[in-house]
């Protein structure tokens, strides 16, 4: 299995705040109530630095992504263009410590590992993607991947806890 690991991300909330809401699934359904705020997208932009930052369109595909969205404890579903739906579901948790979701519907066997550290009053958060990749399909989609740790890790810094 190929491993792609981010950067170290801070999340400004405590691990145990940072653990209840990503151990639970159903906690991320608040950006679902959020996605249309107004409030919401300036908050976003505050914690994105403007080079990583979706332009309107794609943020308004983001958008209704997010709409389409079904969340439980364990899963969150999502539409996923041409694959049809993508399903993460969590496989393992290590209370405050690991959060290791499954990836079902992608076209590879897929993990991702959510690694969190207490550092004061804020969590430290390094994110795994982990990819059953042959030599032809990892050349085809490496590139994509590398960027992805560090994209999710900033996406769940970006939660507010």
């Amino acid at each position: 299995m190929e491993k792609y690991v981010s950067s170290v991300h801070t999340a400004y909330a405590p691990i145990e705040r940072v653990y209840e809401k990503l151990s639970d699934l159903t906690h991320l359904q608040s950006m679902q109530e959020r996605v249309d705020d107004p409030n919401f997208v300036e908050e976003l932009k505050a914690r994105v630095p403007a080079d990583k930052m979706p332009d309107e369109e794609k943020l308004e595909q983001i958008r209704n992504a997010v709409r389409q969205m079904t969340f439980t404890t364990d899963s969150v579903t999502m539409p996923a263009g041409p694959l049809g739906t993508v399903t993460l579901q969590v496989v393992e948790r290590e209370e405050q410590k690991l959060v290791k979701l499954a990836v079902n519907g992608a076209p590879v066997e897929t993990c991702i590992w959510i690694q969190m550290l207490p550092s004061a009053a804020t969590t430290a958060l390094r994110v795994t993607v982990g990819a059953e990749l042959n030599f032809f399909i990892r050349k085809m989609v490496e590139s994509k991947l590398k960027p992805a740790p560090d994209a999710i890790a900033q996406m769940l810094c970006a939660i507010p806890y």
